[in-house]
């Protein structure tokens, strides 16, 4: 089995065909919950570069509007793969997408002791 290699070690010719970094944020990006000046300057770079940096994580609906907003990323996966935001800085608006219908989420809040999580459907724009 081969071990994972530096990533400095990965051929330049093939580094310039890279379009996607998708990443988790605890304890990836984040350092004892703190998001490093050095981590947001690498998503910067790669932003500039014209890589798409896409963070991917478990937390909630609020906290990634916040990341789609304010961090520079193309989106942001939410709630393990229950939707997706993406920040549109030119319009100033956020597009939403969810895993789940609207109508499987509004039953999902009305029911008790229900799970607010917007996954176990099919993606619906």
């Amino acid at each position: 089995m081969e071990t994972m290699r530096p990533f400095q070690n990965f051929p330049s010719s093939l580094k310039k065909n890279i379009r996607y970094v998708l990443t988790d944020i605890d304890d990836t990006l984040t350092l004892h919950g703190l998001l490093p000046a050095a981590a947001l300057a690498a998503m910067e770079r790669l932003r500039d570069a014209g890589v798409a940096v896409i963070p991917i994580t478990g937390r909630p609906a609020g906290w990634c509007d916040h990341i789609a907003r304010m961090w520079p990323v193309a989106a942001v996966v939410g709630e393990n793969g229950a939707f997706y935001y993406r920040y549109d800085r030119e319009l100033r608006k956020m597009e939403r997408r969810y895993f789940k219908t609207a109508e499987q989420r509004k039953a999902d809040r009305s029911r008790p002791n229900a799970s607010n999580s917007c996954a176990s459907s099919i993606v619906r724009p």
